[in-house]
């Protein structure tokens, strides 16, 4: 008897993601599959044995997120892929869901659709959530570009206090910024995280900020090591593997 062979659409529907990220890892080598002409298929032992790492790294995640205060933070994460970056978005709302807390996304480079539908495929409800009101997207390059630093943190006061005065006890917030998300400007984005850590350090909110560098030059280095110096908790994500620290020093 031959082994089931999936489609592309059936393992992305599986593991709740999308069928361009099933044909990157079947490119990268990542997932094993054979070609019938054209089509991709994946053997059954192959999804079985794809299930069982996920559910160990799911186990490792949630690890992660139970070291973080639930109930302040400000945390630095980087990551190396978009991909990388929407999974940590992801487990991270689902960990403040799992709290009961309420939801805050900040889009800096990101546009608030693509948002909805990446934390959609990685089995977030977001139209739900959106509809409760328990979680809200914001643009904030919008917000930047009409009111600079401070309309950028007010937005995300605004919606810690608008969270608490529902009666939640926590606001779980996202902000994926870039280092050109100030006008290209890093001393303002720095002035940013800046201000932005001491406003939190007054509200009940638990936030992180993603970045995405897709290389590492002595550049980017020194700019990572300014962005530290803005947060309490940095995360490391390389291809799915991270880990937290601690920044003491502050």
């Amino acid at each position: 008897m031959h082994d089931k062979l999936y489609t592309v659409d059936e393992i992305a529907e599986i593991l709740r993601t999308t069928p361009n990220t099933i044909y990157r890892w079947l490119r990268a080598g990542k997932l094993p599959g054979v070609k019938l002409g054209k089509e991709w298929r994946i053997k059954k032992e192959t999804l079985t044995a794809l299930l069982a790492e996920s559910n160990a790294d799911t186990k490792g995640k949630q690890a992660l997120w139970e070291k973080v205060d639930f109930h302040h933070n400000h945390v630095l994460a980087i990551t190396r892929s978009q991909g990388s970056l929407y999974d940590l978005e992801a487990d991270f709302f689902k960990k403040g869901l799992e709290k009961k807390y309420r939801l805050f996304k900040g889009c800096w480079w990101q546009h608030p659709d693509d948002v909805r539908t990446e934390l959609s495929a990685r089995g977030l409800p977001v139209a739900e959530l959106e509809s409760n009101n328990r979680l809200t997207i914001v643009n904030l390059t919008e917000q930047y570009r009409h009111f600079g630093v401070h309309g950028a943190v007010g937005a995300w006061a605004e919606e810690a206090t608008r969270t608490a005065a529902m009666g939640y006890k926590t606001m779980w917030g996202s902000g994926s910024p870039d280092v050109l998300s100030c006008g290209g400007q890093f001393a303002e984005l720095i002035e940013f995280e800046r201000t932005l850590d001491q406003v939190l350090n007054k509200l009940p909110v638990v936030g992180i900020c993603p970045y995405l560098f897709l290389d590492m030059t002595d550049h980017h280095f020194a700019q990572i090591t300014a962005l530290m110096n803005q947060h309490k908790s940095i995360i490391f994500n390389n291809n799915g593997t991270e880990s937290l620290f601690r920044n003491e020093l502050m």
